[in-house]
């Protein structure tokens, strides 16, 4: 344990150092990331001009929905994303193999090789904000197990997110490039502003074991608002989080032992 934080202490300096010596790169993330803000915000305000519920949802737990699924988004894009966009160019350029001789451990490594703080801070601190006074916090009611209970659901579905997001990653493993089905994930990410309420039996079913990316944000926001039972999901979320990091312990020592006998 003392040897894995000694990496992620190294790979955070080398980020802050390799962000703040090109600190004006990628400025115009934020003025994308605050327009998408923006628009989402008229989009509701438009919506429940015309309605008083969505999915159960009033206008004020919807934004609260909202705050969690962006909040979540960056939170999981900004320490993960641009590890598994490394990994796949890693693999494709052959870099991969100097990974391998390194005297770490190779999951763990390309994990969290990378932390990108400074951008992930630029760019979700104004939207986060802007969401944040967007709330009418005094429309809603909250209890303290509940927000609890939300919490470590949140911390499951962020581990859940980037497990898919990895196992899309894996394919350039075998096909040397998988970014056509990484992409996928920017539209999976879509579903965090999405009630749970407003699946299906048959979608939550899937968005919550084959596929689950909807317990971040909206299993995570249905408790905290007490629409869902805490306890119970959460014993779910934490069932599926050990299958997922079982399932990508497994694939991860296959495709290593794919890549090098290709490499043999």
């Amino acid at each position: 344990m003392k040897y894995r934080l000694q990496i992620i202490k190294t790979n955070i300096i080398n980020t802050f150092q390799h962000e703040t010596a090109y600190f004006a790169e990628n400025w115009s993330n934020l003025l994308s990331t605050i327009s998408y803000t923006l628009v989402l915000l008229l989009f509701l305000n438009v919506l429940y001009s015309n309605i008083k519920e969505f999915a159960g949802y009033n206008k004020d737990q919807m934004m609260f929905l909202v705050f969690i699924g962006q909040l979540g988004f960056f939170t999981g894009w900004g320490l993960f994303a641009e590890n598994n966009y490394f990994l796949n160019e890693d693999i494709q350029t052959g870099k991969f193999d100097f990974i391998l001789i390194k005297p770490v451990p190779s999951l763990f490594f390309v994990t969290f090789r990378w932390f990108p703080i400074v951008s992930m801070l630029r760019d979700s601190v104004p939207v986060i904000l802007i969401i944040y006074f967007s709330v009418n916090w005094s429309a809603l009611t909250f209890v303290a197990s509940n927000i609890a209970w939300g919490i470590f659901i949140f911390i499951c579905g962020q581990i859940l997110w980037h497990a898919v997001r990895f196992l899309l990653v894996l394919p350039a493993f075998w096909f040397g490039n998988a970014k056509a089905v990484s992409s996928i994930a920017y539209a999976l990410s879509e579903t965090h502003n999405i009630p749970l309420e407003g699946y299906t039996q048959n979608l939550r079913i899937l968005f919550t074991t084959v596929v689950p990316i909807i317990i971040l944000a909206e299993v995570s926001g249905s408790v905290m608002l007490g629409k869902s039972n805490g306890p119970i999901m959460a014993l779910w979320a934490l069932l599926v989080t050990i299958a997922f990091i079982f399932i990508i312990n497994v694939v991860w020592k296959y495709a290593l032992r794919n890549y090098t006998s290709a490499s043999s």
